[in-house]
Parts: C-alpha cells; sequence; structure tokens
C-alpha cells in the first residue's frame, strides 16, 4: 500500500511539472474586529471581537466571477461568558478596474458556521453548527494587501443573532502552485 502512494505522489509532481498552465492561488491572512448587532449578544459578550481569517486571494483579473472561500475565527469573552465562532463560507468575488495599484471588489459567499458558547449568564454551554451568509467589499493594494468591510447574518444560535460587521485587513503571505 506504501508503494501504491509513492507512485501516486510521483504521477502527480510528473504531471505537475510537465504541466504547461500552472494555477496560482495567492493565499493570504487576514486581522480585524467584528461587531455583533444584537444588543444582547454585545452586552454578554463584548461589544467588538477579534477575528482572524485566512483567503485564497482571488483578485488579479478584473470584470470576471471567480470563486472564493473564507476561513474566519471569532472569539470574545466577558465576564465568564464566552462565544467562539467559525465561519467557514464559499461564494463569489469580483474585481473592478484596470489599475494594479489600487483595486475595488465586492464578493458574496454563504456556509456553515460552527458555534461555541459557554453563558453562565444566559444558561447555555452549547456547540452547534449553523448557517452564515454575507457580503462584502473591499480594496485590494498591488494584490498583495487588501482591506474589506462586510456584513455576515447568521442563523440564531439558541435564540442568539450573532449577525454583524467585520471590518479587516490581510496581506499575501505564499502562494499554491496546482
Amino acid at each position: 500500500m506504501k508503494g501504491f502512494y509513492v507512485g501516486a505522489a510521483a504521477i502527480a509532481l510528473a504531471g505537475a511539472a510537465f504541466s504547461q498552465e500552472r494555477t496560482v492561488i495567492p493565499i493570504g491572512v487576514d486581522l480585524g474586529v467584528y461587531l455583533p448587532q444584537d444588543s444582547t449578544v454585545r452586552s454578554v459578550f463584548g461589544d467588538a471581537w477579534y477575528r482572524v481569517g485566512i483567503t485564497p486571494l482571488s483578485l488579479q483579473t478584473p470584470d470576471n466571477w471567480k470563486f472564493t472561500m473564507d476561513v474566519a475565527y471569532l472569539r470574545s469573552s466577558r465576564q465568564g461568558n464566552r462565544a467562539s465562532l467559525l465561519p467557514v463560507t464559499f461564494g463569489m468575488t469580483r474585481a473592478f478596474g484596470q489599475d494594479n495599484d489600487v483595486r475595488p471588489y465586492v464578493a458574496l459567499r454563504a456556509g456553515p458556521y460552527w458555534g461555541d458558547v459557554n453563558s453562565p449568564f444566559l444558561g447555555i454551554n452549547k456547540s452547534k453548527i449553523g448557517i452564515d451568509a454575507n457580503a462584502a467589499v473591499g480594496l485590494a493594494f498591488k494584490n498583495g494587501f487588501y482591506i474589506e468591510a462586510r456584513y455576515d447574518t447568521m442563523s440564531k444560535f439558541e435564540g442568539l443573532n450573532f449577525s454583524g460587521f467585520f471590518f479587516s485587513a490581510g496581506i499575501k503571505l505564499f502562494d499554491i502552485r496546482l
């Protein structure tokens, strides 16, 4: 069985080496703030949460819709109450204009989110999966740095509404070549 995996890897690498066209996917990481809109969520868990995300930067070619995805981690705690959210969304993005220095873009995404909430104040100690959808606008700078504002609407979690605004800035870390 070990030989099968070695052989399959060798064939895949050889195919990639002889390929005339290689797809390059730049990967970026971002840091930002999440601002929940629900007053109960804000008072129990905090007004501003930290966000860390990773996403492919598919903004190189303007005027075409391209596949995109986003993975984010949000966490906040206040007075013994804590909440963590992990949305994983998929969708389409489109850049506009011909200027490579600064290029505006939009993105529409949807997918699941995992939530873990422990709130003695609300009597909730549960993990579960919900649905998330978001719309974003942003600016990409020389396809290496970006800023983004977006709104996420999330299905309710034990009666809590975690929908809110994100503001983040990211930078290209590396390229994946396929």
